[in-house]
């Protein structure tokens, strides 16, 4: 199905059917990879077709990104389950060759790898939760036609949300809600590689307390990273070929600075990082 999220929820209230999504992106092979492999499954494209109504979400797509930001989606393809009132049942990839959704508890990821791709502090199990409110708060607040109690309901989600773990959608879904005095007590959050991605600019006009680790790599007398880009457009990439890019950066505090790791979000490419840029860069290099 195209469209909307909020379409998609809505057709499946009516329909009294789930939700399966994929989040990806339109120039992913891998995601075009993925949906090819759950079409030629039969008894799971069979349980697809019957149970569920299937979206295709490209996160490039202005109006389809909400979904990545409600899940903080650290790479592509990404499979989601939600009911269709919002809540998340499942999500990931099960421990077998085939796709198979007979059972749903099947499906997952494992604690350790959640916590290091999604950089949140929580088990799988309350993300789950954390990813149901904000779905449900986002769909009141689009279905709700502007109505002050749909609003106040979508907003008590919001910040209950809060109290699992703030992350850069329920900040900003506060402040919408909420305005400046919802916020004004939480940090601003340190972006991931992926998250750089999916929020940019989200937050950029909301008033949040700096994070000390921001703070830390800001100061002064530390290393301090300056790029003179932040993003490259590499283009359509043969499958399988190599494809060279760099970034310039200065270090304009007063200590030395030493690159432990370079990564990025997406799983369809893999990073090469040469040795040379493993080097101390000495202030002002």
């Amino acid at each position: 199905m195209n469209g909307s999220v909020e379409d998609v929820f809505a057709r499946a209230q009516k329909e009294n059917k789930n939700v399966f999504i994929i989040i990806g992106n339109s120039k992913c092979g891998n995601c075009d990879a993925f949906r090819k492999m759950l079409d030629s499954q039969s008894t799971t494209a069979r349980i697809l077709q019957r149970d569920y109504i299937c979206y295709n979400a490209d996160a490039s797509d202005k109006r389809q990104e909400d979904i990545a930001r409600i899940t903080k989606c650290p790479s592509y393809p990404f499979p989601y389950f939600f009911d269709k009132d919002g809540n998340l049942l499942t999500f990931g990839f099960p421990k077998s060759k085939e796709y198979d959704i007979r059972d749903l508890d099947r499906i997952g990821i494992d604690e350790y790898i959640f916590r290091e791709i999604f950089q949140l502090p929580i088990t799988t199990q309350r993300y789950k939760k954390l990813v149901s409110l904000n779905m449900q708060a986002f769909l009141l607040m689009k279905g709700g036609g502007g109505r002050p109690s749909a609003r106040d309901s979508a907003y008590q989600l919001a910040r209950r949300s809060l109290d699992i773990a703030a992350y850069p959608y329920n900040i900003y879904l506060s402040h919408t809600l909420g305005g400046p005095a919802a916020v004004a007590q939480l940090v601003r959050p340190v972006y991931s590689p992926s998250d750089k991605l999916i929020y940019k600019g989200l937050l950029d006009t909301i008033p949040l307390q700096e994070n000390s680790l921001a703070r830390q790599q800001g100061a002064t007398d530390s290393a301090s990273l300056v790029f003179n880009k932040i993003s490259h457009d590499c283009g359509i990439i043969k499958q399988g070929t190599d494809y060279t890019f760099s970034f310039e950066f200065t270090n304009t505090g007063k200590k030395d600075l030493r690159i432990a790791k370079a990564d990025h979000p997406c799983t369809c490419i893999e990073l090469k990082w040469p040795q040379h840029a493993r080097k101390v860069f000495n202030p002002s290099s």
